[in-house]
């Protein structure tokens, strides 16, 4: 479109197999300011591969950072059903009931409601080790989690929502991990309470799993005044499956 490599900034890197709906990118081109920019979205949409779409297209001031945020929102679907649906394979994590247990939402909600706080928290027994030039930076494992729901939308499928103003590398999976370990009664909530005040799992306890990428997705990112999509009635965001 401008005849030369353009850098996309990124408000969030997401793993591997992670979605994001609302991934919010920025990008300048020499100073050069597109002016229509509706004619800037469909155009990139036109040349952008079919699992990625540009929702929405703004102007913000050269001081706009998307990593300068307020926090973000993932949302991890469950299938907690007897069979997996292998047309939602790649958006949901398949969790049947486990050495005879039945999945228990009323006892995940119990753990959610443990974990969620309007203060910061550390959050170190959620964290994985960080990799490569990230292992040697000191890394803050406060975290305020806003909001950790739990939604039933159907007999067998279930949504996670987590908010908080932001995450340690691998927090969201490895918290739900741990919660659909309590969910199957793996993993008892005194016990999530336990690594929570202690910052680590112990190994009789430790969920040991991670929950698998696909499930999650990155769905919204919170700028507060600094939001550059205000007035839109869609928040809408760069998304990218």
């Amino acid at each position: 479109m401008y005849g030369a490599e353009v850098l996309l900034h990124a408000a969030s890197r997401t793993d591997a197999g992670v979605h994001a709906r609302g991934q919010v990118c920025i990008f300048d081109h020499a100073g050069r300011r597109e002016h229509d920019l509706s004619k800037l979205r469909y155009s990139m949409n036109q040349l952008l591969p079919e699992d990625t779409c540009v929702r929405e297209a703004a102007s913000v001031p050269d001081s706009f950072d998307p990593r300068t945020n307020l926090g973000k929102e993932y949302i991890y679907r469950l299938n907690t059903s007897a069979s997996r649906d292998p047309l939602r394979r790649l958006y949901e994590w398949h969790v049947p009931e486990r050495r005879g247990q039945q999945w228990d939402t009323d006892a995940v909600r119990r753990g959610a409601a443990l974990l969620q706080s309007d203060t910061a928290r550390d959050f170190s027994a959620f964290a994985n080790m960080p990799r490569g030039a990230e292992r040697t930076r000191r890394i803050d494992p406060f975290c305020t989690l806003r909001e950790l729901r739990v939604v039933q939308t159907s007999s067998s499928l279930v949504s996670i929502h987590l908010s908080a103003d932001r995450f340690l590398y691998k927090m969201a999976r490895n918290m739900v991990g741990a919660l659909v370990s309590v969910g199957f009664c793996e993993l008892g909530v005194c016990e999530l309470e336990l690594a929570l005040d202690s910052g680590r799992f112990s190994h009789t306890n430790s969920p040991g799993l991670t929950a698998p990428a696909q499930g999650l997705v990155l769905d919204r990112v919170f700028y507060g005044e600094d939001e550059p999509f205000k007035g839109h009635l869609d928040l809408a965001r760069l998304g990218k499956s």
